[in-house]
């Protein structure tokens, strides 16, 4: 690829296991500290190895190759590693950490037995039974219990020895002098066959090679594995990340924290990262350039934070005022990001503005103002907020935009969650089917999905508004019947509470 912000290429190259434990362990290869921790579980790293010996795929490792310095982890898979090589060029691991931490913490682990105590040190234990009741059943851990604790079967091959002739060898011969020259072939045999398989494994390793940090962010987060998609400001703080100050993506967490602590919910943290980038002068919110984010960052972008935080709790508040109970009903991200424009510049409007800007939201929401919204949108959008806020002049409104409720109940679309806003506001207090009051807010609260249930359970009508319902009922029972038996004893309970 090349552009104005730099030249960059990818490279495929095809490595044997063992060179690429090789560059872990001198430091070439490095898991940067934006990887979140090793997560796999137990079963996960046999299936790994289950595979490597049947020669299937594992997926390609991505990595980033920069001179660039960047804080990595102290360890991989539990064993230490060197710090990267000053001033040398070194890849950084941008997918694949989950297989290469399995693959290194099994495969280069010192052989001292794991205690009967140690709850973390026998995951990285994995064995090859040579004599398996199964074929599925092939790769297994041991964990040792007893003190001193036992060794494991004769017949488990420590995964561990198959990358050092040495400790092969003494495998080999400790397994004669236990069970004699006859058995002890056969099962040398069998490991010996293992052995070769994993050894003799190649994995695809991608070079990101050259290029720039907004490069590697819009690689990495365009990545969508079994993972946890990491968001860009995350990407950014992990990059630029400085051990005497906290960075973008923890200030970000505290302002997500802060507000969900009032029981407005969490706001989304992408919203919230444009807000920072919005109050710190940058044009484009929407794709900016990580690397001229990332040089802010060491100056004054972190220094925006208090006032987003500022800015964001005043825009909740209003949102609150306005109608909108709930994080979660908030029909556009992006109207948090022009809103909270506003009350950066105007942190005390006036009553009037305060009703404008409340027929904003929600004309903005049902008109649609924000679908499929573009660069170009979004700043248009946060300079008419900021011209409001500032010169006094008249929002703009898309009220010929404006639409009906859609016929299906979506909460993916923004007016369902528009309609869905407005009946709490409207009903907040309703009556379970035994007459008792419970509050709307916090059924939606607890799940929206889940709260809006179909009355009829039909295919042609599901889907229909006019047949979703919240209403808390008897565990185990059906809406519709909930509602039959009710009818059938006069429409209210017996208490007669219904008003």
């Amino acid at each position: 690829m090349l552009s104005d912000r730099g030249e960059s290429r990818l490279d495929s190259t095809i490595l044997h296991l063992d060179d690429v434990l090789d560059d872990i362990a001198e430091g070439r290869i490095q898991i940067p500290v934006f990887q979140r921790p090793f997560v796999w579980r137990p079963e996960q790293m046999l299936e790994l190895f289950d595979s490597i010996e049947r020669g299937y795929p594992i997926g390609s490792v991505l990595v980033w190759e920069t001179r660039q310095p960047i804080e990595s982890l102290p360890s991989v898979g539990d064993v230490q590693v060197p710090p990267a090589p000053a001033g040398q060029m070194v890849s950084y691991v941008l997918d694949g950490h989950q297989r290469l931490s399995t693959l290194f913490g099994v495969l280069r682990r010192l052989g001292r037995p794991p205690r009967a105590d140690d709850q973390r040190e026998w995951k990285w234990r994995v064995y090859r039974d040579l004599t398996p009741k199964s074929d599925t059943e092939r790769y297994r851990h041991h964990r040792a219990a007893g003190e001193p604790p036992p060794p494991a079967p004769d017949h488990y091959l420590p995964i561990r020895v198959v990358g050092s002739t040495f400790d092969f060898l003494n495998f080999s011969r400790t397994l004669e002098l236990r069970v004699g020259p006859a058995r002890a072939e056969r099962l040398v045999r069998e490991a010996d066959r293992v052995a070769q398989r994993i050894r003799s494994y190649k994995l695809n390793l991608i070079r990101l090679q050259g290029g720039n940090l907004d490069q590697a962010v819009d690689v990495y987060t365009r990545l969508n594995r079994k993972g946890v998609r990491m968001d860009a400001d995350q990407m950014v703080s992990a990059l630029t990340h400085r051990q005497d100050k906290p960075t973008l993506a923890s200030r970000i967490d505290e302002i997500v924290e802060s507000v969900a602590s009032t029981g407005f919910g969490e706001l989304p943290r992408l919203a919230l990262f444009r807000v920072v980038l919005a109050l710190a002068g940058e044009q484009d919110v929407m794709t900016p350039r990580w690397e001229a984010v990332a040089r802010r960052l060491q100056d004054h972008l972190v220094d925006a934070v208090p006032d987003a935080s500022l800015a964001v709790h005043r825009t909740v508040d209003f949102l609150r005022w306005a109608g909108l109970p709930l994080a979660q009903l908030l029909p556009y991200a992006h109207q948090l990001v022009v809103l909270a424009k506003f009350f950066h510049h105007c942190p005390e409007p006036s009553e009037e503005q305060r009703y404008e800007l409340r027929r904003w939201f929600w004309v903005t929401a049902w008109a649609g103002s924000f679908a499929g919204a573009t660069s170009t949108t979004l700043r248009t959008k946060l300079r008419e907020m900021q011209d409001f806020a500032e010169k006094g002049t008249t929002l703009p409104l898309d009220l010929a935009d404006v639409q009906p409720m859609p016929d299906t109940f979506n909460l993916n679309s923004a007016r369902t969650l528009a309609y869905v806003a407005w009946e709490i506001g409207e009903f907040p207090k309703r009556r379970n089917i035994l007459g008792r009051e419970f509050d709307v807010t916090q059924q939606i609260a607890a799940g929206a999905t889940q709260a809006y249930r179909p009355v009829v359970a039909v295919k042609d009508i599901q889907s229909k508004p006019a047949n979703r319902l919240v209403l808390p009922t008897v565990p185990g029972m059906s809406l519709l019947k909930s509602l039959l038996e009710l009818q059938v004893v006069g429409g209210l309970p017996n208490d007669g509470s219904f008003s």
